[in-house]
This record gives structure tokens, C-alpha cells and sequence, in this order.
């Protein structure tokens, strides 16, 4: 499974360098991120170069990398669309540990395959997310 792409989910690699340098892009359904790269490939072409996530966990993840990064590196850039057969998003899994689910029926539409990668990765970066717990909890005290 090393060189092989799973189909059933999309690897966002978020642009923070870019990010840092523009102004947030707040839309009435969500935060326009910049993409450096989708599933390993780099982005260069401008209708793939951007796109939509949800506003709350987008919001998160972008306050808490600063704290993140240095214990998980990329992950903490990397946000993660699980997606039904025809294309439709199902489930987004941002670095932080943050669900934002867009079909109630989820759980039906992925392989076991898919939840067993899902259950994983869930739950190293809830693991690294409550290693910072301490760093996290000062930072939203401010």
C-alpha cells in the first residue's frame, strides 16, 4: 500500500506560508484555504488551487498549527476529505481531530477499508492533539 492512492479519500495539503501572507477569504459557507498540494500532487492550476472548508474546525486549525506543527510536521497542514463512489464529500478530518461531517450517512458510503483508515488516522492526531492539550488550552486563553 505505500505508492498506492486511496480512492476513497483527498489529502489537502494547506499553503501556510501563502496563507500567512493574504487575508483570510471568509465566505457565507466557509473559509477559502489555499492547496499546495491534493494527494501528494502539486497544485498549480487556479481552479484547484483553492477551496471551501468549513468555517469553525478551518478556524482551529489555523489558530492551533503554530503549536501543532512542531510535533506533527505536515499533518498539521493536511486536512482530509473521506468521499463517497460518486465524488460527493462525506466526512473532513482536519489536523487538529475535528470532524466536520456533510453526510449524515457516512458511515454506509465507506469500505472498511475507509473506516479502518479513518479510526487510524483519527486517532493519531487526536494522540498528538492531547499531547499539546497544555499548549492548546494557554493559547485560547488569550
Amino acid at each position: 500500500m505505500a505508492n498506492k492512492k486511496a480512492t476513497f479519500k483527498k489529502e489537502y495539503v494547506i499553503d501556510m506560508a501563502k496563507l500567512s501572507k493574504q487575508p483570510t477569504n471568509y465566505t457565507l459557507k466557509g473559509i477559502i484555504l489555499p492547496i499546495e498540494k491534493i494527494n501528494g500532487a502539486v497544485v498549480t492550476e487556479a481552479p484547484e488551487s483553492t477551496k471551501l472548508f468549513a468555517e469553525r474546525p478551518t478556524k482551529r486549525m489555523i489558530e492551533q498549527y503554530p503549536i501543532l506543527f512542531p510535533m506533527i510536521n505536515r499533518d498539521a497542514r493536511t486536512i482530509i476529505e473521506y468521499i463517497a463512489t460518486d465524488g460527493h464529500t462525506l466526512i473532513t478530518l482536519f489536523p487538529n481531530a475535528d470532524l466536520d461531517i456533510q453526510d449524515q450517512n457516512w458511515q454506509k458510503h465507506l469500505t472498511t477499508t475507509a473506516l479502518a483508515d479513518l479510526r487510524d488516522t483519527y486517532n493519531k492526531r487526536k494522540a498528538a492533539y492531547d499531547s499539546a492539550r497544555g499548549a492548546l488550552h494557554a493559547l485560547s486563553g488569550k
